[in-house]
């Protein structure tokens, strides 16, 4: 295992000016670019793993191991309790595991100064990360574990979902039941899996022959508001369609409520199926019951834990990947195609 003299060394600096750098102290400390970019070039050519406990990230003697959580603070800040309830499990059976919850607005990942000197815990999994959030990451070296949540990475651990064949799940279920004629209703595609969604559930309806025109394809706000006005939009204009397929849970409750209101029968008149990003409860309990394809939020978030401790573990990151599989809720929002 190479020491903090080897990089030194390599680096053709002092090992006070490693331990400033890898410690995040280099501007505080007016260390330059060019000799930052030295010393990180000589730890990842070496392999270095600086050891976390002799970095003085807790208490001395308290044993205690400190994981942030990096949550955006936009949309799906009503999300993170589902999050918090997938790690409950573990956090209950490590009492020393102290978790730290750090909220970030979207795009402004390198502006959090506890990520950028890492003194402050031992390791971070960090949620929701926007295309500007990645790239920051991508040019990182940070000296402690980070996994990612949702997200994929070259350099670090994730845990996600294959987005496109989720889109494509619900493509199979609806083909399945004889919906050949279906409407979109989607929210903007603020981040890449988004779109890739999308995708997968369109290329499935054109590979079928059966393509989803644009004018079947209504952009709205993921929010219950967002679906019911998204749906109005599709049954005023009178388009030819058997089943909605909304990205979210919230635009699926939505457009229940719009359905009911104009009096058409679920799933007799009109079928509803969507991501299950919402709370499960919801989807479950709505009359009628919600149809989804799940995301499994709760199980990623425990596995983004086990992940961070088992890095922390080894005194280094790594770049493990992750997918979990998306179950597929058919309820009685779901029926077969009406006969027209």
């Amino acid at each position: 295992m190479a020491t903090i003299r080897e990089v030194a060394a390599l680096a053709g600096v002092s090992l006070s000016t490693v331990s400033i750098v890898i410690n995040g102290q280099a501007a505080e400390r007016k260390i330059t670019d060019a000799t930052c970019k030295k010393v990180w070039d000589a730890v990842e050519q070496l392999g270095y793993h600086p050891n976390i406990a002799a970095r003085k990230l807790r208490v001395p003697d308290s044993g205690t191991l400190t994981i942030a959580l990096y949550w955006s603070n936009d949309f799906r800040t009503a999300l993170l309790g589902r999050f918090l309830q997938g790690m409950q499990r573990e956090l209950s059976a490590r009492p020393d595991i102290e978790l730290v919850v750090v909220t970030y607005p979207s795009g402004g990942l390198s502006r959090q100064s506890s990520l950028k000197e890492g003194r402050r815990f031992h390791g971070a999994i960090i949620a929701n990360a926007s295309e500007e959030d990645l790239a920051f990451l991508e040019e990182q070296k940070f000296p402690f574990p980070v996994v990612l949540y949702n997200r994929e990475s070259r350099y670090y651990s994730f845990v996600t979902v294959d987005e496109r064949k989720m889109g494509r799940l619900a493509a199979e279920k609806l083909l399945s039941f004889g919906h050949r004629n279906i409407c979109v209703l989607s929210s903007p595609h603020r981040f890449p899996y988004m779109r890739e969604r999308d995708e997968g559930l369109l290329s499935a309806y054109q590979a079928a022959g059966y393509p989803v025109y644009e004018s079947r394809i209504i952009e709205t706000e993921s929010s219950l508001a967002g679906g019911a006005a998204a749906c109005g939009r599709i049954l005023d204009a009178m388009e030819p369609c058997t089943a909605l397929y909304c990205s979210s849970d919230a635009i699926g409750l939505g457009a229940l409520r719009t359905l009911y209101d104009r009096g058409l029968k679920v799933p007799e008149q009109m079928s509803v199926l969507s991501i299950g990003n919402g709370e499960p409860a919801y989807a479950a309990y709505s009359v009628p019951a919600l149809s989804n394809i799940y995301l499994p939020m709760e199980a990623m978030a425990e596995r983004c834990l086990q992940l961070a401790l088992k890095q922390i573990a080894a005194h280094g990151g790594g770049n493990e990947q992750i997918y979990l599989d998306t179950p597929v809720y058919l309820r009685e929002s779901l029926g077969p195609a009406p006969v027209r």
